[in-house]
């Protein structure tokens, strides 16, 4: 629930402000999206996907730049290919208290087609300023955004999980594909 307001706001937040700025809202469409986590163990690698992706861009026609960007995903919607995995995760991410990773930027810059996102994410209930650098290309009335970014467990107050008494590497490697269409 608290994922849904805070979309809701940024999607408020956005619509007056791309009347002010001539930009044009495009949403994540949920069917071509997706967001894959990478995590190490000694023992082993693994990932997770969530295609579950809620977006929202703004995209200034007359410049052809993305200006801003919003994305929250429910962290229970990661599936890792195991069960018992992903409920240790939800455990791990107090995903009960804080049900969704967000992202708001607070500056997009582009050069070509490549994208640097700077913005704050908020993720296990801490929010932390990160940097995304990702590509977009525009098909007709299509955007789609590829991209990879790296958080570290203990910029967000997350305790590394432990198997056979050894934790996970403290990075998380994040890959994001986004599709997005216009309202």
């Amino acid at each position: 629930m608290k994922y849904i307001v805070v979309i809701t706001i940024v999607l408020l937040v956005f619509s007056a402000k791309s009347i002010a700025q001539n930009n044009v809202k495009y949403n994540a469409d949920k069917t071509a999206s997706y967001v894959t986590y990478s995590m190490s163990h000694p023992m082993h690698d693994w990932d997770g996907t969530s295609k579950n992706v809620l977006s929202v861009l703004l995209f200034n026609p007359d410049s052809k730049q993305i200006t801003k960007v919003a994305v929250s995903i429910p962290v229970s919607t990661f599936d890792s290919q195991n069960a018992n995995r992903d409920s240790h995760m939800i455990e791990v991410v107090d995903g009960i208290k804080n049900p969704a990773v967000t992202f708001s930027s607070t500056s997009v810059t582009t050069d070509g087609n490549k994208i640097v996102a700077t913005g704050d994410m908020v993720f296990h209930g801490v929010t932390k300023q990160v940097t995304i650098n990702a590509t977009y290309k525009i098909n007709g009335q299509i955007i789609e955004v590829t991209g990879d970014f790296a958080v570290k467990m203990s910029d967000f107050k997350i305790e590394s999980p432990s198997l056979m008494g050894m934790p996970t590497k403290d990075d998380i490697k994040l890959k994001l594909f986004v599709v997005y269409k216009q309202k």
